[in-house]
């Protein structure tokens, strides 16, 4: 019988990942996700479903006793944008994911018509939450240029 976390040290292991990004995901202390991983604190529902959305695995392989490995057929399909997309890009593990983004607006506004020229496929939302569009309204300081 395989037991929940010993499925997380193994992917822990596999994908060179730490009880720190795991204790992250799962919005517990350090010393939580270590006693997790021995097997010492219990996996509640919460935990579940961070554990899906953290690994991109379906629950029905969390909750499957006879194997260790998950199978192609575990894997969540990920939509662009999706808690499990954003999972996969690390960006779930950064400490203060807030200031980070603002660090990297704040960047990208200074350097914006560079920006804008190598990403001209960027949507309306995309501008929007970068900054260059207001709520409603086309690029945000070009008179009249509205998209």
């Amino acid at each position: 019988m395989v037991l929940i976390h010993e499925k997380i040290v193994a992917l822990l292991e596999q994908r060179t990942l730490k009880k720190r990004d795991l204790a992250r995901a799962l919005g517990v202390s350090p010393q939580t996700a270590t006693d997790i991983c021995k097997g010492r604190s219990a996996i509640t529902l919460p935990h579940l479903r961070n554990l899906v959305v953290f690994f991109s695995l379906r629950a029905d392989y969390w909750l499957d006793e006879s194997r260790l490995e998950p199978e192609p057929q575990d894997l969540l399909p990920t939509a662009p944008g999706s808690a499990e997309s954003l999972a996969r890009t690390g960006l779930l593990q950064v400490q203060d994911p807030e200031r980070l983004f603002q660090r990297m607006r704040s960047f990208v506004a200074d350097h914006r018509p560079a920006f804008l020229a190598r990403f001209p496929d960027l949507g309306v939302e995309d501008k929007r939450v970068l900054g260059f569009l207001e709520q409603g309204q086309g690029l945000v300081g070009r008179v009249g240029a509205v998209e």
